[in-house]
């Protein structure tokens, strides 16, 4: 059987973690082979969206950050950013808050610098879509 190879953009994203929050340190964008068969995972959600060589649902950079200046806010990302700090035994409300508004902001951040598409799937490609279009009417 031949292995199917494709080329996809991707991007590579640096963080530095401290107590004033996340910040993001450099981003290198380039072009990288894999084989076609690799599972895609949502780039929002990270849900498994079948093999890269059939992605349904992709938007550009600037459609995801139109979506996000209408109104969009990653809601899968900031409920696992939540329970993680549940399970840390993190109960101080106003920390909590802190660090997802922290968290919210560094990746509204990365957002708007991201040069390369992102991979949905069919129930993040719908929610992006209504702050697309209308911001989210």
């Amino acid at each position: 059987m031949l292995e199917k190879r494709i080329q996809i953009p991707a991007e590579s994203v640096l963080f530095e973690v401290s107590k004033d929050g996340v910040a993001i340190l450099d981003t290198t964008t380039g072009m990288k082979e894999i084989d076609g068969n690799t599972t895609a995972l949502c780039d929002l959600c990270s849900v498994a969206i079948g093999p890269m060589k059939d992605i349904e649902h992709i938007e550009s950079p600037e459609a995801i950050s139109r979506a996000v200046k209408h109104g969009y806010r990653p809601e899968e990302m900031l409920r696992k950013s939540a329970e993680m700090l549940d399970s840390m035994g993190e109960t101080d409300e106003a920390f909590i808050s802190d660090i997802m508004g922290k968290s919210l902001k560094s990746w509204i951040e990365m957002v708007d610098k991201s040069e390369t598409s992102w991979a949905l799937c069919e129930d993040c490609y719908k929610e992006v879509h209504k702050f697309i279009l209308n911001g989210g009417s």
